[in-house]
């Protein structure tokens, strides 16, 4: 297994935890996200999925928002 797939295994196994704390409404479910979005978007790139590149760009960014409302509506 070289560095590439297990780019894309760390970065899947990132987004199912995020999911997980997620669920349960832990607040850094979301920056668990984006490490695991942007580990993604790394990944899509090297294997020239540039679709899901684009995708994960675009969450990187739901991550951030999400974030940012839960902890405002939190305080």
């Amino acid at each position: 297994m070289d560095y590439t797939e297990i780019l894309g295994w760390t970065a899947t196994a990132l987004l199912l935890v995020g999911y997980y704390l997620n669920a349960k409404q832990y607040i850094y479910s979301w920056l668990v996200w984006l490490v695991g979005n942007s580990m993604m978007m790394i990944y899509a790139m090297l294997i020239q999925s540039y679709s899901v590149a684009f995708l994960s760009i675009v969450l990187v960014f739901l991550n951030i928002f999400g974030f940012y409302s839960w902890r405002k509506n939190k305080s």
